[in-house]
């Protein structure tokens, strides 16, 4: 069961059938507790006719419990009607019957288990039944004849078919409401979990339209509930996020088709005018196609590496690196254009300054940063070495006159260089790509900062 409409179903229904059960349950213990109050009211007002009847001064020559005598005549009316729902029996001390009226016909009242203690008590009311099974609400009482008569125990008592016989009418008519009203519930239910999955089903049919040339289209969220816009408005992120790496693979393809077909036309053309005038070829033609192919091995060099370090995520190793030392080794390797340039380098980390990292990587970075600040910054110019925060691993800082703001977003992206670099056949413009690439497979953050014409280039712990 994975669908929204077959969960909502599987709990609201139950949930639907068991409010009918308890509202069922409410109204028919109400109506029972009605008619069983109206029942005993009657049969206590006709118990009270009774005894107010049999407790008047008895007539000397009257014998006790001549009941017949003593009643009004709509009280004997009921009690002489075979049809009636009223009755009354009367027993002596001993249990014998003294009489009982005619609406019993062969049934007898049931005695009161303990007429002695029914004499002694005070009234008493149960419910009972008749020989014929028929239930039925008895009040039993003692009434005395007079000093030298005995007692006499009595019981009146109603008839309850017809009462029982209205709560289950009552009865079958709630339980017929009951399931017309969950049934009706179940559609309603089915009616609007299918109106409000509508918004869902046109997303996503929205998203199955989504190619790799629609994707400046942005979904409609138009009508979607609030609960659903967050994930259309992270769906319309997404596209963005996939539209720009989509625009800069095709730029990289761009760069890339140009930055291999410059000198491979260079490289065929020389080759083409040697073969032809072999005469007039020269040993700077042989040095021009050993330059050119050297550029194509360092370009494809940098993409292998580029590819192996972006994949190099699940293999870094940690252990202990002396950032210090590290920074000595990448300086090492440009002494020469260091001197050339006449660069100056202020290396201000402290030699105590550890971090547990890949080294591999960690060198690949630095070594990408500091060639970077070398190559870039103006002749007779100073590179700065430190680390400004707790937060820092590094920062390099070097002049840099001809970067904009806008440079620093685009930087870091694959062939990538600034148009007055484009004549040097030292850089392919993947130095910073990788750097970035190797920071990210650290789990570190690269960031760039352009401030008084100095790049600030900072490797940071992640927060």
């Amino acid at each position: 069961m994975t669908s929204i409409r077959a969960k909502l179903l599987f709990w609201l229904v139950p949930c639907f059938v068991n409010i009918a059960i308890l509202a069922i349950s409410a109204l028919y213990l109400s109506e029972q507790r009605r008619l069983n109050a109206s029942l005993t009211n009657e049969l206590n007002e006709f118990a009270r006719i009774i005894k107010l009847t049999l407790k008047r001064p008895p007539n000397r020559f009257t014998p006790p419990a001549a009941l017949n005598q003593d009643f009004s005549a709509n009280i004997m009316s009921k009690l002489d009607n075979e049809n009636s729902n009223y009755y009354l029996q009367s027993w002596d001390k001993q249990g014998q019957t003294l009489r009982k009226s005619i609406s019993l016909g062969d049934n007898h009242l049931p005695a009161p288990s303990s007429l002695q203690q029914t004499v002694h008590s005070n009234d008493v009311e149960y419910n009972s039944q008749l020989s014929n099974g028929d239930a039925i609400r008895v009040y039993s009482f003692a009434v005395q004849g007079g000093p030298r008569k005995p007692a006499v125990v009595i019981s009146v008592a109603i008839n309850r078919e017809e009462i029982n016989q209205q709560l289950s009418t009552y009865a079958l008519q709630l339980i017929a409401g009951g399931l017309f009203f969950c049934t009706l519930l179940s559609v309603m239910l089915v009616f609007a979990i299918r109106k409000a999955l509508t918004p869902i089903q046109n997303l996503s049919e929205q998203v199955a339209k989504v190619e790799a040339g629609s994707l400046h289209n942005r979904l409609i969220a138009t009508n979607v509930p609030s609960e659903i816009s967050p994930l259309v408005d992270r769906l319309n992120q997404l596209l963005a996020r996939l539209e720009q790496s989509f625009a800069r693979e095709r730029q990289f393809n761009n760069d890339l088709a140009h930055e291999l077909r410059t000198p491979l036309a260079a490289m065929r053309t020389t080759s083409e005018v040697a073969l032809k005038w072999p005469e007039q070829s020269s040993s700077e033609d042989f040095q021009y196609i050993a330059e050119s192919s050297a550029q194509l091995q360092q370009t494809i060099d940098s993409l292998l590496s580029l590819a192996r370090i972006e994949n190099s995520s699940a293999e870094t190793i940690l252990e202990q690196v002396n950032i210090t030392t590290l920074i000595e080794e990448c300086l090492s390797l440009q002494t020469a254009q260091i001197q050339q340039r006449n660069i100056t380098i202020s290396q201000l980390v402290t030699q105590d300054q550890y971090i547990v990292s890949d080294p591999r990587l960690l060198r690949v970075i630095f070594s990408n940063l500091i060639s970077n600040a070398i190559a870039y910054a103006p002749v007779n110019s100073r590179v700065i070495i430190d680390s400004e925060s707790q937060q820092s691993i590094i920062r390099i800082s070097n002049h840099a006159p001809h970067l904009a703001e806008d440079d620093l977003t685009t930087m870091f992206d694959r062939l990538w260089r600034k148009d007055k670099a484009r004549t040097d056949n030292q850089h392919v413009g993947l130095g910073l790509s990788i750097a970035h690439s190797a920071a990210q497979a650290l789990s570190l953050k690269l960031h760039a900062r352009l401030s008084e014409q100095q790049l600030h280039m900072s490797l940071n712990y992640s927060k």
